[in-house]
């Protein structure tokens, strides 16, 4: 994982922890604050998702959001 995605999925379960929302809400503050769009940010998750899903980096930063979100 390089720096952009680690601090792409930081960003979301430090969003996630201090607000509490749901995916899209969460998606969308990232993407506000990393000035990406949301859909980037869905395709960049998804990409992690498939690249990383072994890695236990990648999970335990994972863990910090809902399994319900769809990533």
């Amino acid at each position: 994982m390089d720096a952009r995605e680690r601090e792409l999925l930081t960003g979301m379960g430090n969003c996630y922890e201090a607000c509490g929302e749901n995916f899209e809400e969460t998606v969308g503050m990232v993407a506000h604050s990393r000035h990406r769009t949301p859909e980037d940010v869905r395709a960049t998750l998804a990409r992690m998702r498939a690249a990383y899903a072994e890695d236990p980096e990648y999970q335990g930063l994972r863990k910090r959001l809902p399994d319900s979100f769809p990533f």
